[in-house]
């Protein structure tokens, strides 16, 4: 019987349709260092819940330089290759479309003792599946088909 962990991933744009990545602390022997913010819904949590902590535990976005602009229609899952499953095997997520409009001073990559991130950038959306583990790539193609739309609208009011 397969286990998914519930969680959220986030799609964070800027005032020039970029979105956030990650480069992953601990990826040192991979050729795949990119992410957007993403992570577990704790017990207790609701999806937006976990999105929100998340995103400030990640990169130190708030509420208040960040706002939800859509929420995913679907969970998309992806598997986690046999040889790298310890307790899971793979994750099913709800995504968030934020924008953010705060200033670089307020992404800060070190609010947790040990970081998700070590550096960030900002990226097309589209280019966003070719930099992510393979692995994860069909839900980043999937996650950039729905919210494209979306940021096409959100930009152009």
């Amino acid at each position: 019987m397969s286990k998914y962990r519930d969680a959220v991933g986030l799609m964070v744009i800027n005032r020039d349709k970029k979105v956030f990545l990650g480069y992953r602390a601990w990826t040192q022997n991979s050729p795949y260092h990119w992410q957007m913010p993403q992570g577990g819904i704790d017990p207790g949590e609701t999806p937006e819940q976990a999105a929100w902590r998340e995103l400030y535990e990640e990169t130190g976005m708030t509420q208040e330089n960040t706002r939800i602009i859509a929420v995913s229609d679907n969970w998309y899952t992806y598997d986690i290759p046999n040889k790298d499953r310890k307790l899971i095997d793979g994750e099913r997520q709800k995504w968030f479309l934020l924008y953010f409009n705060g200033l670089k001073k307020d992404i800060n990559l070190h609010v947790q003792k040990r970081p998700e991130f070590i550096r960030f950038r900002w990226a097309l959306a589209e280019k966003a599946p070719f930099l992510v583990i393979p692995f994860k790539k069909e839900v980043y193609d999937q996650v950039v088909a729905e919210f494209a739309p979306k940021i096409s609208e959100f930009i152009s009011e």
